[in-house]
């Protein structure tokens, strides 16, 4: 096979031999090398069959091929790589000669609707990154598909981090019919001898004084907008007011509209739209820095609707976006960054650092900051969407170019934003620095996941102190808990075999 499995990656892949599994194990530690495991043997036993392999990025598609052209013992097997960019008819005809499929969701989904293939001979389907089967994503549709046609269906789940929902897990069971989850981290015996050791530090940096007297502003433009929400009785009188419940108003008030209301429900909806622009503002203000809020502050004045154009011309938001040119002073996290990446450098020429950011206009701030250091490549690495002349996306040809040329050394700073957290095949990456804090706990695994992997790694979050990066730092940390509390739930009570659609919520507490 080329490759040694480890005794964890083989325990598991016996029992997802068994039934339908979903697999939990941290980013680094083989998932990849499990679905080999699990193929083989499947093909083995059935060699009249198929199996597919699932990704959500074509990228990723082709990493699982490349891999498994390497390492799987049967080198007569005929590999398809099935994407968007392969014509249909030509898919067709792959599908129907290749024993190994790799392909996005939404590619199998479309041809067996169009009924170009059946999955009726496929003995394994695995679906990489299986938090992603929730709702309407295309991995319902396929597992649907699959568990209808296939004679003998097998289906392996990969994941490094489900949710920390217990709605969301059920969810990700029923849809791939689970009947087994295998998980593991970092502490059990049989893992822990192959984690490396990752150093997670949190730098909390006080916001200067300038950025505070802005933020003052804001709020209280922010503030006279939910008073009179308040005032109309759309929002609570006591209590303060969250992102969230802005969210939820504008769902209800739009709703309202589509049945028919009218009159001061357009102003409601006004306000709401302009409550949320300036929480936008501050958070931008506070976690990224002047220069990103001035620049979405600006695009008020250009925006199509009518509420965004009344909020640029509102005085505090003017006397905001004045103050905001005169500061002279960087935000306290664009000088911590440089500071460690010229720390790295310094005792390492070769480091390899990506640095995540939740906006993409960030991306093009560090990038050049970053670039004006000595010893500096950084890349920008982004999503396929163009949101603008000044902000073009790449393609997954020039997305795959990009990664080649980090691991290759051209870079050695990858700016990313959410598009680089699944499935990154980057083994040697020093340092993962976190630009704002994430709340979501499957974000934040899958960022860690890029370093530890072969060596020793070092992972950095910067926070801006008194701001919305410390209540995501404390809500991503409190939902990893309830996760692996969870999983760990499940797998010492275990699956019972007696039920036949058996599901995560029976066994969490």
């Amino acid at each position: 096979m080329g490759i040694e499995a480890r005794e964890y990656q083989r325990t598991i892949a016996n029992s997802a031999l068994e039934s339908n599994t979903l697999v939990v194990l941290p980013t680094g530690l083989g998932k990849t090398i499990v679905a080999l495991l699990v193929a083989a043997d499947r093909l083995a036993k059935l060699p009249d069959r198929k199996v597919v392999i699932l990704a959500p990025t074509r990228p990723l598609v082709l990493q699982h091929a490349e891999f498994f052209e390497s390492h799987y013992p049967d080198k007569s097997a005929k590999l398809a790589r099935l994407t968007g960019e392969v014509p249909p008819s030509v898919r067709a005809s792959e599908f129907d000669d290749a024993k190994l499929i790799f392909a996005t969701p939404e590619v199998i989904r479309n041809d067996v609707s169009a009924g170009r293939y059946h999955l009726d001979k496929v003995c394994l389907a695995v679906f990489d990154e299986a938090h992603r089967c929730v709702r309407d994503y295309a991995y319902t549709d396929v597992a649907h598909a699959y568990r209808t046609q296939a004679s003998e269906p097998l289906i392996l789940g990969l994941t490094a981090s489900p949710s920390a929902k217990k709605a969301r897990i059920e969810e990700i069971c029923e849809k791939l019919a689970i009947a087994r989850v295998e998980t593991r981290t970092e502490k059990d015996a049989d893992v822990a001898t192959y984690v490396k050791n990752v150093d997670v530090a949190w730098e909390r940096l006080p916001l200067p004084e300038g950025y505070k007297d802005v933020a003052k502003i804001l709020r209280t433009a922010f503030d006279l907008r939910v008073n009179k929400l308040r005032a109309m009785h759309q929002l609570p009188s006591s209590a303060r007011i969250s992102k969230r419940m802005l969210l939820d108003l504008g769902e209800r008030l739009h709703n309202s509209l589509r049945r028919g209301g009218a009159g001061a429900l357009y102003g409601a909806v006004q306000l709401q739209s302009q409550a949320m622009s300036l929480t936008h503002a501050i958070d931008l203000l506070e976690t990224q820095g002047a220069y990103s809020a001035a620049r979405f502050l600006s695009k008020l004045e250009r925006a199509r609707t009518k509420s965004a154009r009344g909020l640029a011309r509102d005085a505090q938001v003017m006397d905001a976006q004045k103050l905001l040119t005169s500061l002279g002073t960087p935000h306290p996290k664009e000088l911590k960054l440089r500071e460690l990446v010229s720390n790295d450098l310094k005792s390492n020429l070769h480091a390899k650092i990506i640095v995540f950011t939740q906006f993409r206009d960030t991306v093009e701030t560090i990038a050049d900051s970053l670039n004006r250091m000595d010893g500096v490549q950084a890349v920008r690495f982004v999503g396929q969407a163009s949101r603008s002349e000044d902000d073009p996306g790449l393609s997954q040809t020039e997305q795959m170019q990009i990664l080649e040329d980090f691991r290759d050394g051209k870079y050695n700073i990858l700016v990313t934003t959410s598009i680089g957290e699944e499935g990154l095949h980057v083994p040697d990456v020093d340092h993962v620095i976190f630009y704002e804090a994430v709340p979501s706990e499957i974000r934040s695994i899958q960022r860690r996941g890029r370093t530890g992997r072969t060596r020793h790694g070092k992972t950095t979050v910067l926070m801006t102190e008194g701001t919305v990066d410390e209540a995501y730092y404390w809500t991503s940390r409190k939902k990893e808990e309830q996760m692996h509390r969870h999983l760990a739930n499940v797998k010492n009570r275990g699956m019972p075999k007696a039920r036949k659609k058996a599901t995560l919520l029976d066994y969490v507490g």
